[in-house]
């Protein structure tokens, strides 16, 4: 495996890691516990957008 970054945060893979990479983003489930907690993440920030244009009138 070969992973190389550099001070402004680039990322190259491999050719074989770069293939499973776009296999798993396209291909793999996400994981429950990700998603759950993309959702609740979701709604804090909706209370959090309603809150600050509700001060904002």
């Amino acid at each position: 495996m070969a992973i190389k970054s550099d001070t402004f945060s680039r990322v190259e893979l491999s050719d074989s890691d770069a293939v499973r990479f776009v296999q798993h983003m396209r291909d793999d489930k996400p994981n429950a516990k990700a998603k759950a907690s993309y959702a609740r993440g979701r709604a804090i920030l909706s209370q959090v957008v309603n809150s600050q244009a509700a001060r904002a009138r």
